[in-house]
């Protein structure tokens, strides 16, 4: 079953760009001509490492640039940036604000993790060392934490 979006923002002003925000990704359209050729992108919250937002100015269109580390040639940028009009500034900020929420939310949850991982990992080694499980099993079993 496809996860549910739990919030929707519509750009129609600057670059005619939907965003779906779902718990762990962000889903980008870049709505092309006619509604064809549209352009889709799927970002995970964990791999964007800085959001950037532009305000409008009298000429041009306000941005969000979602930096994921990747954004090394021209188009990889521009598929990671949502376009608004002046109008569309408190929308944009709403946005910003939802996405670095969820950063920050998924930085938490890794930390809880990691300190998680760690007390599991010292009470497996304590159950070795008294030699309630062979090495084998307590191989498999650090394997297991580790990988999760």
């Amino acid at each position: 079953m496809a996860e549910l979006a739990f919030k929707e923002y519509i750009f129609k002003k600057g670059s005619k760009t939907t965003i779906y925000m779902y718990q762990s990704s962000i889903e980008i359209i870049h709505h092309g001509f006619l509604g064809k050729f549209n352009r889709v992108k799927l970002i995970q919250f964990k791999n964007i490492t800085n959001v950037t937002l532009k305000n409008p100015s009298l000429a041009s269109n306000g941005n969000i640039v979602l930096d994921c580390g990747e954004n090394k040639n021209k188009n990889e940028k521009h598929e990671n940036t949502i376009e608004f009009s002046k109008n569309e500034k408190e929308l944009a900020l709403d946005l910003k604000e939802t996405i670095d929420y969820k950063i920050e939310e998924i930085k938490g949850q890794r930390a809880d993790s990691a300190i998680d991982n760690f007390e599991k990992l010292k009470k497996l080694k304590e159950l070795a060392d008294l030699e309630i499980l062979s090495e084998d099993e307590y191989e498999e079993q650090k394997e297991r934490i580790l990988e999760s």
